[in-house]
């Protein structure tokens, strides 16, 4: 074992240093996709002596920590400083979790404790974390750890794939507060972007106004779900930049693209996030052109899918018009369950005061298989 790497202690967690019995549990953690997608360390282990190898270059090292599970000792993920400079002392966060433990809040918590003790006890003066814009996990983890979102780098990280992804930085100062919540719940992180086969989700930028301008113009967007009463240039630009400014932790909207045309297809959002409580609401936009697709299913899939880990979230809310069931539909097959008809609860935009329903969906409800499609 790494003699002289301190024990951290972190919320149900424990971080020591590596020792030899550790290369079993690094084998399994490299043989799943994401490790090796975001660890180019990783990506090179294939056989016990590999990982046996891997796991004696971190015993050499003070601030390689293996993150265990304090009951029981299980190996759930691994965590370091490295690229430290002195004067003023420099430093940037890595981890991994094992796959059966994400979404539990293990990196947050490793991540706040290395922090913690990179300050503290070794003196640094700023720790940054880098991570690839694809990997939006990580803006959560970053987020939730008090790391301040400092910008995009392009085409800056090489994972060892042959791929130079863009990367997101975040960087805490030594003088810099720690999250007044002490950690136990993540705040809305200023960015993020999301994938699936076919979409691209991301904040707007005033850029987009003129695909947006297209997409309002539709008589059912405005009858179900509006946007601002001036379309001018302008007005949409200023509307745009403000639907992509997260910073007060209010919302997450993103606009959905086609990831190989580019093309606008529609719009969705987290909306009246209350981090007390842990709950929210969503809504979506489809574009005319986009119907009959799947697109609502598969962006409001991926949304939900990032936003109960990410914002830690306990309940999501949909609303829609007892009129318009095609609403119904895509919230049943994303797992968003109905709950009730509220009586003539919200006026849309045709004027008139609606019926609607109330569907939700848990963090610890399931989505049936295949009800996606």
């Amino acid at each position: 074992m790494s003699a002289d790497t301190a024990v951290l202690e972190a919320g149900g967690l424990q971080l020591r240093g590596w020792s030899a019995g550790d290369a079993a549990g690094v084998l399994d953690m490299s043989a799943d996709p994401a490790a090796r997608q975001w660890s180019s360390s990783m990506r090179r282990i294939a056989s016990l002596q590999d990982a046996g190898e891997w796991v004696a270059a971190r015993c050499r090292s003070e601030t390689e920590w293996a993150v265990c599970d304090a009951a029981t000792g299980e190996l759930v993920g691994r965590i370091g400083l490295f690229g430290m400079a002195q004067g003023p002392a420099f430093a940037e966060i890595g981890y991994s979790v094992a796959a059966g433990w994400r979404r539990r809040g293990v990196a947050r918590r490793a991540v706040a404790a290395v922090t913690a003790y990179g300050f503290q006890t070794l003196g640094l003066a700023r720790i940054s974390l880098v991570h690839a814009v694809a990997n939006a996990g990580s803006c959560a983890v970053a987020t939730g750890a008090g790391y301040v979102f400092e910008g995009v780098e392009r085409s800056s990280l090489d994972h060892g794939d042959g791929i130079r992804y863009d990367a997101h930085r975040h960087a805490r100062l030594a003088t810099d507060p720690f999250p007044t919540d002490g950690g136990s719940r993540v705040n809305a992180p200023l960015y993020a972007e999301l994938e699936s086969d076919r979409l691209l989700l991301r904040p707007p930028t005033e850029d987009d106004a003129g695909a947006t301008r297209r997409l309002l113009a539709d008589d059912d967007i405005r009858r179900w779900n509006p946007g601002p009463d001036d379309t001018s240039e302008a007005a949409l630009r200023t509307w745009c930049a403000g639907q992509g400014d997260w910073s007060n932790g209010s919302h997450a909207t993103f606009w959905v693209f086609d990831r190989s045309a580019g093309d606008l297809l529609g719009t969705v959002s987290l909306f009246k996030i209350d981090h007390a409580q842990a709950d929210a609401e969503v809504g979506y936009r489809v574009a005319s052109w986009a119907r009959g697709g799947g697109i609502a299913t598969e962006a409001m899939g991926v949304l939900a899918d990032w936003a109960f880990p990410a914002l830690e979230l306990v309940r999501v809310e949909l609303f829609h018009a007892v009129a318009n069931p095609a609403s119904c539909r895509v919230a049943e097959k994303v797992g968003f369950r109905h709950e009730g008809t509220l009586r003539q609860s919200y006026v849309y935009g045709d004027g008139s005061r609606h019926d609607e329903h109330l569907h939700a969906r848990l963090a610890g409800d399931r989505v049936p298989v295949g009800q996606r499609a």
